[in-house]
């Protein structure tokens, strides 16, 4: 009878109640896996992730404090043993475990002397997982040309630098595990199918991060007209894609369009501003014109050298005062080649802009002429004046007033 209650005893100090006592102090469980040479914490852990380490804390007596005791069981596997016991506060200790990252999502059970303690849920972030939550924002396409880049969809063949392809990575978790399933950007001519692959690696920081800015170049400039094709893949998995025409510098330049006309004109203290129509004879000290320009083909954008010409007061001659390389896009932009004395403008009727020897805007000079009416009520022809945009703005306004009173 002795030996039987002895036996019990000893089962209920060393097995039922330290086991009693663990699981009345409860238990917390911390995750942590390192992926290359940094250490993370945060869940769930990548498949990339070389080792994971399990910390759980468990208030412990000093007669279950040996880590042969504690291992972790998972379905088909053999049981994990501890790799350590780490002491804290008072009898607040850390059982460690260390181990691969299982494939998938897994359920375990923490195990003293082969009896269960908590059960734990180890999150496991797949492949599947991570390219259904990332995304890729504003994939942009720029065409570098004579110092400098703008976005565009059609550029000059002969005129283009280089081809960059920009975009912006966001994800959830944490993008180190884009490094490893490979990020890549392709330019494809669709008139051809010729293909440059262009790998494009990420920093420390952007892989510790979940947001990141990355480019690609193209290894060579296209240059052959037709449409190509800029597509962003990571691993097999196509993220986004954006086209880009080349195309001939006359279909360019036959697109290019004023779309309005000012005067700059500056006083005798050197202030300028910008006015719609010309004022009057000494009252400024110098003026030039400026040309609102752009290109009526979408998204293009190429380099055009513009021409200024100045047009004498009741003769046809034409003088070139200037050329200029200037930067045309689809969005208005303003040409303003300088000012010229007043006393250089004395014979002088107006201006024109032209390309290639082709007209594209004017800016008079001349007053827009009044309407005179004859005693029979009819109307005394105008003598010629160009017709300008500014000139159209003054007639609006003038028949609003007309109506209006």
């Amino acid at each position: 009878m002795w030996h039987w209650i002895k036996r019990w005893i000893d089962w209920l100090r060393n097995d039922a109640l330290p086991l009693t006592r663990m699981r009345r102090s409860g238990s917390d469980v911390f995750f942590q896996y390192q992926v290359g040479v940094q250490t993370h914490h945060d869940l769930p852990i990548p498949w990339t992730a070389e080792m994971v380490a399990i910390e759980v804390q468990l208030c412990l007596p000093p007669s279950v404090r040996k880590k042969a005791d504690f291992t972790l069981r998972f379905p088909d596997l053999e049981p994990i043993p501890a790799d350590a016991i780490r002491p804290e506060l008072g009898d607040r200790h850390r059982v460690v475990f260390r181990f691969s990252v299982p494939r998938t999502t897994v359920s375990c059970e923490l195990l003293w002397k082969h009896r269960v303690v908590a059960p734990i849920t180890i999150p496991v972030l797949t492949p599947e997982m991570f390219l259904a939550n990332l995304q890729i924002a504003m994939p942009t396409i720029t065409v570098r040309l004579v110092g400098q880049g703008v976005s565009a969809n059609a550029y000059v063949a002969d005129e283009c630098k280089g081809l960059i392809a920009s975009a912006v990575l966001r994800s959830p978790y944490v993008l180190a595990s884009v490094a490893e399933l490979g990020l890549w950007v392709e330019f494809l001519s669709e008139r051809t199918g010729r293909l440059f692959t262009v790998r494009v690696p990420l920093s420390a920081s952007q892989c510790a991060g979940n947001e990141a800015v990355v480019t690609a170049a193209c290894p060579k400039v296209p240059r052959r007209v037709g449409m190509w094709s800029v597509i962003w893949r990571v691993g097999k998995e196509e993220l986004a894609r954006r086209r880009v025409e080349v195309i001939p510098a006359r279909r360019f330049e036959d697109s290019l369009r004023v779309l309005d006309t000012r005067f700059a004109v500056a006083d005798k203290a050197g202030m300028v501003r910008v006015v719609r129509q010309p004022p009057p004879a000494g009252t400024v000290e110098s003026l030039g014109p400026c040309f609102l320009i752009a290109s009526s083909e979408a998204g293009a954008v190429g380099m055009c050298r513009l021409a200024l010409f100045t047009v004498s007061t009741g003769e046809q001659v034409s003088t070139q005062l200037m050329t200029q390389e200037t930067l045309v896009t689809d969005a208005p932009m303003m040409f303003a080649p300088g000012l010229v004395g007043v006393a250089d403008l004395a014979r002088v009727g107006g201006f024109e802009l032209r390309l290639n020897g082709r007209i594209v805007g004017t800016a008079s000079l001349s007053p827009v002429p009044p309407a005179v009416l004859t005693a029979e009520g009819g109307f005394k022809p105008p003598p010629d004046f160009t017709w300008t945009a500014a000139a159209e703005d003054e007639l609006i306004d003038r028949l609003r007033r007309l109506g209006s009173g």
